[in-house]
């Protein structure tokens, strides 16, 4: 009795924590003033369209411009309102459809509470948008990071999963990025959030993994965004060496959504795949510019702006001998080598935003990876040298946060892409991104 007690305890500890692990996260996610809508103008719209009239062509009940060159182009010069496109002599959403269809329950509720992305007569309500879109991010984004906790304190102390879990969501492009608006990153970070800790409770529970869900959230998150195809091939992979046994209905279920999603293309764009997901409109970078770019880039770069993924590779090198689940490190490790390689050739094209855009679709794996080292760390023979590794990794912490967070109040970094985008070099130290606004930008 008494260890059912205690047991107890600890369950009801771990979900008050959760609980006000997700509303504070919430909080600070709607509480920071910058917005970015977009990309994800009209998606809200596009939910709403779903819902109350069963389509996805716009102009069918709503007013909506007629996009000049959009489908050939996404340069917002180059078109009167580049988020849309014109198929069949209608109009849709331009960007991938998923975002919409996954949040349609929230904007249902919303629209039930009196905010909605149409005026009266129509018209797209641009604040009704901007309205939905925050809460849909920051929710999705407190979620994640729900999910982070979840998935260290499978192996972690509750006080390190915390810091694993805030340090990731605050000192990231989630905090910067991903809960400024309803990008297509934010609804794949959060199945790629869901993907890690699946996989990682399969391994701790030495069970098999759940085909259905598992294959269903990969095939999700390329539906969601192209990008995740990387996942498409290296998950399959993973459970093709790992699960062997579960592989048959993981890809049955997987290959049976993508022929869903292929129906649905052809359905709405006469195509079984649309531009987008073509990747042939992005002016494209030369591949090691882009490599280097987006690693160590001063306002592009993952390590410039969460310096703390060092201190996860460090972890894995100098302690992988004492790693657990050495397939789910090689598999997190393949995930964000696949992505650097997808994005190399995008990195002068990351558009308005702030920081290293789209390596953010690699954070739930380094959190993954954070998770391994660190349990490696504290099973390891020698200890002396903790403490100093604790403190960097606190220091660089702080450095992630003190950056991410400074995307996420201060406009200056937005204001920094129209101007640089015009006038100076992207691997410019003189004047990086998240420097706008506290330096005097250079004269030449």
């Amino acid at each position: 009795m008494m260890a059912e007690a205690a047991i107890g305890g600890i369950r009801a500890k771990y979900i008050r924590l959760q609980v006000v692990l997700f509303l504070f996260s919430t909080g600070v996610f709607l509480i920071a003033p910058v917005i970015n809508v977009t990309d994800s103008r009209y998606s809200a719209l596009l939910s709403e369209c779903m819902l109350h009239h069963h389509s996805v062509y716009l102009d069918e009940d709503y007013k909506v411009p007629v996009p000049w060159r959009t489908g050939q182009s996404i340069n917002p010069g180059d078109s009167n309102e580049y988020q849309l496109q014109k198929v069949s002599g209608h109009v849709t959403y331009f960007f991938p459809h998923a975002s919409s269809i996954l949040s349609m329950p929230i904007v249902a509720v919303m629209n039930a509470a009196g905010v909605s992305a149409a005026t009266p007569d129509g018209r797209l309500n641009l604040a009704g948008e901007i309205r939905i879109e925050r809460v849909i991010a920051s929710m999705l984004m407190a979620g994640l990071t729900c999910i982070f906790f979840a998935m260290a304190s499978m192996m972690l102390p509750l006080t390190w999963s915390l810091v694993i879990a805030l340090g990731a969501a605050m000192g990231s492009q989630i905090l910067s990025m991903a809960s400024r608006g309803l990008w297509s990153h934010t609804w794949q970070l959060f199945l790629y959030g869901l993907i890690a800790y699946s996989l990682l409770d399969a391994e701790h529970r030495k069970a098999g993994i759940r085909a259905v869900w598992l294959g269903t959230l990969v095939a999700w998150g390329y539906f969601v965004r192209p990008t995740g195809a990387a996942a498409i091939v290296t998950v399959s992979g993973y459970v093709w060496w790992v699960h062997r046994r579960d592989f048959i209905a993981y890809a049955s279920v997987l290959v049976g959504w993508l022929m869903v999603f292929v129906g649905y293309w052809w359905l709405v764009f006469n195509s079984a795949l649309p531009t987008y997901f073509q990747a042939t409109l992005i002016v494209k970078s030369n591949f090691v510019e882009g490599f280097l770019g987006d690693l160590i880039g001063p306002s592009r770069g993952l390590l410039v702006f969460v310096p703390t993924t060092l201190f996860v590779l460090y972890l894995l090198v100098l302690y992988r001998k004492q790693l657990m689940h050495k397939s789910l490190a090689v598999l997190g490790l393949a995930q964000i080598f696949c992505v650097a390689i997808i994005i190399a050739k995008f990195y002068r094209a990351q558009g308005y935003s702030y920081g290293p855009r789209y390596f953010a679709d690699a954070i739930p794996w380094f959190v993954l990876l954070a998770t391994l080292g660190l349990d490696a760390m504290r099973r390891a023979p020698v200890a002396s040298r903790h403490r100093i590794e604790i403190a960097a990794a606190i220091l660089l912490l702080v450095v992630s946060v003190a950056i991410n967070v400074r995307g996420a109040w201060s406009f200056a970094g937005l204001d920094w892409v129209l101007a640089k985008e015009c006038s100076y070099d992207l691997f410019d130290w003189r004047y990086p991104q998240f420097m706008a606004g506290l330096i005097e930008p250079p004269k030449d």
